[in-house]
């Protein structure tokens, strides 16, 4: 099995600014105290644009996974058998009426989407099993999951948890067991393991808290990960 994680980053980050844009100014003609993380959309004509625009998106990154998942097949000779998929980070709309913001998190209510089938992926870290999960329309998780194991700190500072050794060293440590890459050339620690927080634990409270189903788990063999970019960059 290939499981594949693309993000929006530059495409999305453009079309989001714009929005945020426009909340910050809509919202503070109604009440200029309202915080930043807190304005929002009317859905007015800018509203249902913007919701357009993300439709756009979500197509073009469900895509490119498909891009990468069609060359690697084409590559190995293999067949494809079966594929699905799901998106995190994302803005739902639901049945009634309401947009949900899942930040951090994945659907896990039955029809998130037109093109949806009953199973997602919730990944932990590059060491950790990838848990194939059914949604359990959990009221008390407003019908989503984790979409993995989040960061316990920001990725500069994990970096700075880790001043004293080498790159390679806790390349070394944290990497036994797997076949891990850096398409880059050069190692990300900000990546590895240790900066996520417990797999075992976020997958004891999504079953604790009855979030998803769990149907099965992908063993990783190895992890092909973007790799420092800022150090070399060689798309550019």
């Amino acid at each position: 099995m290939l499981v594949t994680h693309h993000g929006s980053r530059g495409f999305g980050a453009k079309v989001f600014k714009q929005g945020m844009q426009h909340a910050i100014t809509q919202t503070h003609q109604v009440c200029n105290e309202v915080r930043r993380a807190n304005v929002w959309l009317e859905l007015d004509e800018f509203g249902e644009s913007y919701w357009d625009a993300l439709q756009i998106i979500r197509e073009w990154t469900k895509q490119r996974h498909f891009a990468i998942h069609d060359s690697a097949a084409h590559a190995m000779g293999a067949s494809v058998t079966d594929r699905f998929w799901n998106e995190h980070n994302f803005v739902f709309k639901r049945d009634d009426g309401l947009f949900y913001h899942a930040k951090g998190a994945t659907p896990a209510f039955d029809n998130w989407a037109a093109d949806a089938t009953d199973l997602t992926l919730i990944p932990l870290n590059m060491r950790e099993p990838i848990l194939v999960a059914r949604g359990s329309n959990a009221a008390n998780g407003l019908g989503f999951s984790p979409h993995g194991a989040g960061r316990n700190v920001s990725r500069t500072a994990h970096k700075k948890s880790k001043a004293g050794q080498t790159d390679a060293q806790i390349f070394a440590e944290e990497t036994q067991g797997i076949d891990c890459r850096f398409y880059c050339g050069e190692i990300d620690i900000s990546e590895l393991p240790s900066a996520y927080k417990n797999a075992a634990a976020v997958k004891a409270q999504i079953s604790q808290f009855g979030l998803a189903d769990m149907v099965d788990e992908v063993e990783p063999y190895g992890s092909i990960m973007a790799g420092d970019w800022e150090v070399h960059a060689p798309w550019r």
